[in-house]
């Protein structure tokens, strides 16, 4: 019979999932009906009535960053920061508070979590968990002040500027700390809680010096080190993936980077590729296998004491995806940057026969 904690968990997580699908689906339906770049003067676009403030409503402004941002900071962590610079005017009166300031602030939170996660007790974990999500809530607390003193609407990555370069090594130093926290609390307690004995950190032989050797090699590959090494690697490629898809579509997407056409018809052209049901899925996978999604699971998988499950899948499974993903959006990327910057004419008809919803 299942215990009323398990029962509570499963609805809580059901719920969540409830949410998460159900503003996927108002954000597709938004996609649908947004011109990513309207054109001056242009009466075609239905207004959108929000029913709360904009800055506060995730799918108000929709950008590249906005479609491909992990579930949980774009519909939860990231309203909460608007939420909080709205009711204590952070942007506006606390000047002396700068988004750089906040991102080193987060990295301190992390580095006091990542000394909770290391614990043996599940509850201290469970507090290094809601550490690290008090950092990812700083972490976009100090972009939306960002953007908000820099009149900037949505989320954008302002690439190669210095709070873009200072946030991303807070967001590495963060992630190092959660890796680092992970190694210690396995490789303390390999030996000695249920499901850790598969991480062996020494194996003893009373054979030959050769045997010894095998057997203290074959531990290394299964050892914490070695794992969490893979599954930092991971993260670090993912994260690199990520960031780089972003930029490149934002630049095909939100900015006039073709001379070859004119720029009405590049913003028809724009909008076309943003409403099409291929970039929808593109964008909606990286929003599940994002850098911050990763963080998040690993994060899920300590809450609910099933570190070793996510080490063994992130490390083997996980790139797998993460290479098939890079793969369909490298492909789909430069399909459609030929089809926008040509100012061919059949090249245009084809470009409106991309996948439609």
């Amino acid at each position: 019979m299942y215990s009323s904690t398990f029962i509570n968990k499963t609805c809580l997580a059901f719920l969540f999932l409830l949410y998460f699908v159900g503003m996927d689906l108002l954000l597709y339906f938004r996609v649908q009906y947004y011109d990513v770049r309207p054109p001056v003067n242009d009466t075609r676009a239905s207004p959108y009535y929000s029913p709360i403030l904009c800055d506060l409503n995730p799918i108000c402004t929709v950008t590249v960053k906005a479609m491909t941002l992990d579930h949980p900071n774009h519909y939860i962590l990231s309203p909460l920061a608007s939420l909080m610079d709205y009711l204590l005017g952070i942007s506006r009166s606390w000047t002396w508070l700068t988004p750089n300031a906040i991102s080193f602030s987060h990295v301190v939170v992390a580095v006091i979590g990542a000394r909770y996660v290391t614990r043996s007790s599940l509850f201290h974990r469970r507090v290094g968990v809601v550490l690290f999500q008090i950092r990812a809530w700083l972490d976009d607390l100090d972009g939306h002040v960002a953007r908000t003193r820099l009149n900037v609407k949505g989320e954008r990555s302002d690439v190669g500027s210095i709070g873009y370069l200072v946030d991303g090594i807070c967001d590495a130093l963060g992630c190092i700390a959660l890796a680092v926290g992970v190694f210690f609390f396995l490789k303390r307690n390999s030996n000695h809680r249920a499901g850790y004995e598969l991480l062996p950190i020494r194996t003893l032989s009373s054979s030959s010096s050769t045997s010894h050797s095998s057997v203290s090699s074959n531990s290394f590959w299964r050892s914490p080190l070695y794992n969490m090494l893979m599954v930092g690697l991971h993260l670090s490629l993912t994260s690199i993936a990520w960031n780089r898809y972003i930029s490149v579509y934002q630049d095909l997407l939100e900015s006039d980077f073709s001379s070859m056409i004119s720029r009405e018809d590049l913003y028809d052209r724009q909008t076309t590729v943003f409403r099409s049901s291929s970039f929808w899925a593109i964008a909606l996978a990286w929003k599940i296998f994002n850098f911050h999604a990763m963080m998040d699971y690993m994060l899920l998988a300590i809450f609910l004491d099933r570190i070793w499950e996510y080490v063994r899948f992130a490390w083997w499974q996980l790139p797998t995806i993460l290479f098939m993903l890079i793969l369909v959006s490298e492909f789909h990327y430069t399909y459609t940057y030929v089809k926008i910057s040509s100012g061919n004419d059949s090249l245009r008809s084809s470009l409106y026969a991309l996948p439609d919803p």
